[in-house]
């Protein structure tokens, strides 16, 4: 995936957003620092493409690493060096619409440019901006964002509780100094706040009963915590650098030893029938195979995610969790329509991925709190990370043939589905530009 970007700032600089490869958010005019001659005070916010018309629920839904986001409000604060106090407030809605304009410099996305006059133009001094990117009928409850308003008290560890496993959301933040007669240009980052999981598979058992695939967690996190960001331009979709960071900003962890189901995959969506007609164990594919996704009508091509043949895939975006120790934190499940597990694989981290023996930062009332991951088995989901069984780098699943679900040969090395077929392990890959793409491995 590659990440989005939210870019500003003229005056004070530029603010950036991601999505679903980085998922950053920038605001940016895409020109570095610059000094402005006439004192202009401009802020120039841009966030990258993305955006594909599938969602029915508030936010977008996850397909693959692919960076893109669909955020329909920006609203960015300036406080004063405090941080504490706000100065200047504006909202954008509308974004993906009327409310910017396609931009191709530093990136590729959406853009519009604030310019401070009159009353609103910033004094010598020093001072901090934030900025929140959102999705309209948010699952987040945001009066901790809607509600600031100028001279109100801001506070920059905002927490977001959330109805739902998950929903991309970006932030970020960049510090200000004004001198007085000079304009100026600086990049500020939103990054993706949540982390994100999928499971594309294939080669699924035959089992009599047979209902769901579900990716189940060993916890939870209900609330997300705004703050502790890292606003850097990551560059590349999940390939990591030396500005990835390891954050845990849950907060309101669900109580109890029930397990979490991150995401459901209906077989019954992705086959016409659980059936075994050759005998080689394995749930029928071919003929008996679709693609859920594929409206009824004739869609135009590259309006809705296609698979390979003979596969199913589920994801979410998830609010990032501590792993708990002693327990397995992710598992996929072959199950009965009641739930009752006929199979379950579990999902490891490679042995030698990146984040194993990273000192992690969670939120526990601060950030002065770390973990660390040293296990394959129980690790952390952290944020803007995606933790994936199989490969997809792209919602189509070969984006030179838009609206073709491919058949599996030849393999393409950006869109392979993980066989569950005489497989005791599973193999997550966690992208970040998302920042960094973690290998999993099923057990």
């Amino acid at each position: 995936m590659k990440k989005n970007y939210l870019l500003g700032m003229a005056l004070m600089a530029s603010l950036s957003f991601n999505s679903c490869d980085k998922e950053v958010v920038y605001v940016q005019d895409g020109n570095g620092v610059e000094s402005v001659a006439d004192g202009a005070q401009i802020i120039t916010l841009q966030v990258e493409n993305g955006g594909d018309g599938l969602a029915t629920r508030a936010g977008r839904p996850l397909y693959s690493a692919e960076a893109k986001q669909d955020i329909q409000n920006v609203k960015l604060w300036i406080c004063d060096n405090t941080g504490k106090k706000v100065v200047y407030v504006k909202e954008i809605s509308n974004w993906n619409t009327d409310g910017s304009t396609v931009y191709t410099t530093g990136g590729h996305g959406r853009q519009t440019t604030i310019e401070l006059k009159g009353a609103d133009k910033l004094a010598a001094g020093a001072y901090k901006i934030y900025a929140v990117g959102y999705s309209n009928s948010s699952a987040y409850t945001l009066t901790n964002v809607t509600n600031v308003t100028k001279e109100s008290a801001f506070n920059e560890n905002m927490v977001l509780p959330c109805s739902t496993a998950g929903e991309e959301i970006f932030a970020g933040q960049m510090e200000l100094t004004v001198e007085k007669g000079k304009g100026f240009k600086e990049p500020v980052v939103l990054n993706r706040q949540v982390a994100g999981a999928f499971a594309y598979v294939k080669d699924i058992p035959f089992m009599e009963g047979a209902k769901y695939l579900k990716l189940v967690a060993s916890a939870q996190n209900q609330s997300l915590v705004l703050g502790n960001f890292n606003s850097f331009d990551l560059t590349g979709n999940g390939s990591g650098n030396a500005n990835v960071k390891y954050v845990v900003n849950g907060t309101n962890g669900k109580s109890g030893s029930e397990t979490y189901v991150i995401s459901t995959i209906d077989l019954n969506k992705w086959f016409t029938a659980i059936k075994d007609e050759d005998g080689d164990n394995l749930i029928d594919a071919g003929e008996n195979w679709k693609n859920p996704c594929r409206p009824s009508s004739s869609p135009a091509a590259g309006t809705y995610p296609t698979f390979q043949k003979g596969s199913a895939f589920g994801g979410e975006f998830v609010i990032p969790f501590a792993h708990v120790d002693g327990k397995q934190t992710l598992t996929l499940q072959l199950t009965k329509e009641n739930g009752d597990s006929l199979r379950s694989w579990k999902v490891n981290l490679g042995s030698t991925d990146v984040q194993l023996n990273q000192a992690i930062t969670y939120w526990n009332s601060n950030w002065d709190s770390t973990i660390t991951d040293t296990s394959a088995n129980t690790y952390s989901l952290v944020r803007n990370h995606l933790y994936g069984i199989g490969t997809r780098m792209n919602d189509e699943a070969d984006p030179e043939q838009p609206g073709v679900d491919p058949d599996p040969d030849p393999e393409n090395p950006n869109d392979k589905p993980e066989s569950l077929n005489n497989k005791q392990e599973l193999v997550l890959k966690v992208n970040d530009n998302w920042e960094v793409i973690h290998g999993m491995e099923l057990d």
